[in-house]
């Protein structure tokens, strides 16, 4: 095959990819070449400095074709604000949340379109993409933290599909959260990809349950960081820096588009990379961003000469010619090793979909009783089960956070702990839970567990034992390996 039909392969393949897309020292970039062309770079400062971009190739310095700043006119920018109303224990937090809302909804300039939604399990949009100001801070007066589980991943990718529907130059989601996930199928990475293929950047607003929470916010921090987002943080009080609100508005509003006419092919060729520097005042970086060149115009063979004829008391020698050009030799050994690797991917895709089935996640549970638990907890139902304490420090909540992750609303995301001292002994402690937790009917903060001790946690009653087994009940032992109960 031709290097020309490669290339125009390629091109039909690939016809506006991104060329570039990140930070590059205190400016974010997304470059793309809307034609062979064109490269066109959008660019933005996350610490509100000026930037310069400076193009160079084989060929030498590319002046710019068009420098714009942004916003230009028509230009729209969409900024959806997203808040965690997941657990009750967070209410003063949301109640700050609202007024936080509304002062930047009202700094807004004319050409933002704005957007509220709130998240808990589900997302719910209170105020559409495209709101007045006014109506968005009238919205974010209904919200309330009622929720119970929060699916942090999962909504902000509900997020992200909203303003990739939405037309703007630039997209925005403003996330105010403590960064808790309870996600299961959803993930970081599955949450940056969407959003980098949507040009979407997260801005994150971190608000820390406590000190010792507050390192769940390294997923908001990091989240702003491979989208083109800022993060701030605010105290326990739920304060946030002054000025926010310029600084958010600003890392949005910066910055503008530059676009170079690119030269054609030539020393370009067989390297077709492109350095761009970016200035601000304090620092100098540079990026390489691969260029899609037209394929090289194709060279038609001189005529040949008029054969000499040859002395007849030479023969000439029968020559085989190759087939293809010699500098396409590589794909007479390239396409057999792709074809042999694709037989071999489709060989184990077989063997994965027909070999006979492995141990269930059941069965790999039941090899669980080698850990020796220090004690059991036993619910008293019509099918009690036991189960296994296996840590020194035994947490009981909703939130699959915790070793012993119980699905019932009664309970509180972080309702209690069981602590075994160094002289064995088992202490109960309460963490703040919304409806208390109970010791043989009595509620308690901290209490010394003793053998058979009825202790409840919401609705769900669970007797203490040390026992290693309960003759009489013959309930069934859970060792949980996820911070998920297992059914027995």
């Amino acid at each position: 095959m031709p290097r020309t039909a490669l290339a125009l392969l390629i091109l039909v393949f690939l016809p506006a990819a991104t060329a570039w897309d990140g930070a590059a020292g205190e400016v974010y970039l997304r470059c793309d070449q809307p034609d062979l062309q064109i490269l066109r770079c959008d660019y933005r400062s996350l610490t509100g400095v000026e930037a310069t971009l400076a193009l160079h190739t084989a060929g030498g310095s590319v002046p710019p074709r068009e420098r714009t700043a942004f916003p230009w006119p028509e230009a729209k920018t969409a900024l959806l604000f997203l808040l965690d109303t997941s657990d009750p224990g967070r209410a003063a937090i949301v109640e700050q949340n609202i007024r936080q809302v509304a002062s930047l909804a009202q700094a807004a300039r004319p050409h933002y379109r704005l957007g509220l939604a709130r998240f808990d399990k589900e997302l719910e949009v209170l105020a559409p993409l495209g709101s007045p100001a006014g109506v968005v801070a009238s919205a974010a007066q209904r919200l309330r933290a009622i929720g119970m589980t929060t699916e942090l991943y999962r909504n902000l990718q509900q997020a992200v599909d909203l303003l990739v529907a939405t037309e703007a130059e630039r997209r925005f989601i403003v996330v105010f959260s403590d960064g808790q996930a309870e996600d299961t199928a959803y993930y970081h990475e599955d949450v940056v990809g969407a959003a980098r293929r949507g040009g979407i950047s997260i801005v994150s607003l971190g608000f820390p349950r406590s000190v010792a929470r507050s390192v769940a916010l390294q997923s908001l921090r990091r989240l702003s960081h491979e989208t083109g987002g800022v993060y701030l943080e605010a105290g326990l009080n739920g304060t946030l820096p002054d000025g926010f609100e310029r600084q958010i508005l600003a890392s949005t509003d910066s910055g503008g588009r530059v676009t170079f006419a690119l030269p054609g092919p030539g020393a370009d060729e067989q390297a077709p990379v492109a350095k761009l520097v970016v200035r601000t005042a304090t620092r100098e970086s540079r990026v390489e961003i691969p260029l899609r060149l037209p394929p090289p115009p194709r060279v038609s063979a001189p005529p040949t000469a008029a054969a000499t004829p040859a002395s007849p008391a030479i023969a000439p020698v029968p020559v085989t010619p190759l087939p293809g050009r010699s500098g396409d030799r590589w794909l007479w050994y390239a396409v057999p090793a792709a074809l042999t690797i694709l037989i071999l991917l489709a060989l184990m895709t077989l063997y994965l979909l027909f070999r006979r089935p492995g141990k269930s996640p059941d069965a790999r549970h039941s090899a669980a009783p080698e850990l020796k638990p220090f004690a059991y907890l036993i619910s008293q139902t019509s099918h009690p089960k036991r189960y296994a304490i296996t840590s020194a420090i035994w947490r009981i909540g909703r939130s699959r956070e915790n070793e012993m992750a119980l699905d019932d609303v009664s309970i509180s995301r972080r309702h209690a702990e069981i602590q075994r001292g160094a002289d064995g002994a088992f202490t109960l402690l309460d963490r703040g839970s919304r409806n208390g937790t109970f010791i043989n009917g009595q509620q308690v903060k901290k209490r010394t567990l003793q053998e058979g001790d009825m202790i409840e946690v919401g609705d769900v009653v669970l007797r203490f034992t040390e026992s290693g087994a309960d003759e009489q009940l013959q309930e069934q032992t859970a060792i949980q390996h996820t911070r998920q109960p297992r059914s027995g």
